[in-house]
């Protein structure tokens, strides 16, 4: 994506396995254990673990993990690990699950017992394997701040199978997706962030922008309503959406001329004056940069999307 660009929104690098990700949940539970032991085996599907209550011990390949409260452990197909408790009670929900859904083969139940580290009676049933994207590296404990709601999604995925009602399998699926997105961004912030704590702060400064997008801005300002020091602001505001402050205030300004001129009948000189922009020239500079064409050309494939049933040509840029 070229840097000038407006940005699709929630586009991220991770969006691209949205190409082939169909999750399908196997298997799942969250009942209370006793002292448990899970003696070297291989998996044909994922497995996801969230230690909510107890201790434990953990192998996955050539690795060893203490398990406490708040883990999460990623234990990918054919790969070998070991599980046991160390408390007399251990809570412990967890996932079986396919990245990517196949009938009827997802639709195996059976648990592969403690000490199976051959599969190859199961070939059919092995999960396939997977594009290389941000899933191929996941494997082993996870402890990231925000592991409470990956575990209160893996309980309501447990719910909704109990329950099993019509549409239970894309109710569970979609919990899914959402566990996978809380993941990634565990992943990426190990800790509770300035960008969590000033959200509702960095939120606020791009509604000021959107609300004052004809004044004369500046990151001085935004800074200054924010009671921050600019640098900090900066920092904050990238952190948060992805961009400078001033490359989100023209991308703002282009948005919103781009509504203008196909929705209103505003000369480029009024929108050039609502947008933030000293003149028809300043407007046509950053707009070209932007879209890729003038405001002229803009408004007339925009006119012909309001007023017309089709066009013969797709949309350009």
């Amino acid at each position: 994506m070229d840097d000038d660009t407006l940005p699709m929104p929630g586009y991220e690098a991770v969006t691209d396995v949205l190409e082939w990700l169909s999750p399908y949940v196997r298997q799942c539970g969250n009942a209370p254990r006793g002292l448990w032991k899970i003696e070297n085996r291989k998996l044909l599907d994922y497995l996801l673990v969230y230690i909510r209550k107890g201790e434990g011990w953990f192998t996955i390949g050539s690795n060893s993990y203490e398990a406490l409260p708040g883990d999460l452990f990623w234990i990918p197909p054919n790969t070998l690990h070991s599980m046991e408790s160390h408390s007399p009670v251990m809570i412990c929900p967890y996932i079986h699950f396919d990245l990517i859904y196949r009938y009827p083969h997802s639709h195996w139940e059976f648990s592969v017992p403690s000490g199976t580290r051959d599969l190859s009676l199961y070939g059919n049933l092995k999960h396939p394997d997977i594009p290389e994207s941000s899933f191929s590296p996941l494997s082993g404990r996870y402890r990231i701040y925000n592991h409470k709601p990956v575990g209160l999604l893996i309980d309501r995925i447990c719910r909704e199978a109990a329950i099993a009602h019509k549409a239970h399998t894309i109710s569970i699926s979609g919990l899914l997706m959402q566990i996978f997105g809380e993941l990634f961004k565990g992943i990426e912030e190990p800790s509770v962030s300035n960008r969590d704590r000033y959200a509702p702060v960095m939120e606020s400064a791009a509604a000021y922008i959107q609300q004052n997008i004809q004044n004369n801005l500046s990151v001085e300002e935004l800074a200054e309503n924010s009671s921050l020091s600019i640098a900090y602001f900066r920092r904050l505001f990238n952190m948060h959406f992805g961009i400078s402050p001033a490359r989100y205030i023209r991308q703002m300004r282009i948005a919103r001329s781009r509504d203008l001129m196909t929705y209103t009948d505003y000369n480029l000189g009024e929108i050039s004056i609502r947008c933030g922009y000293s003149d028809v020239h300043s407007l046509s500079k950053a707009f070209r940069q932007v879209v890729g064409l003038s405001p002229r050309e803009y408004r007339k494939f925009g006119k012909n999307l309001i007023d017309t049933d089709g066009r013969e040509k797709s949309y350009p840029g």
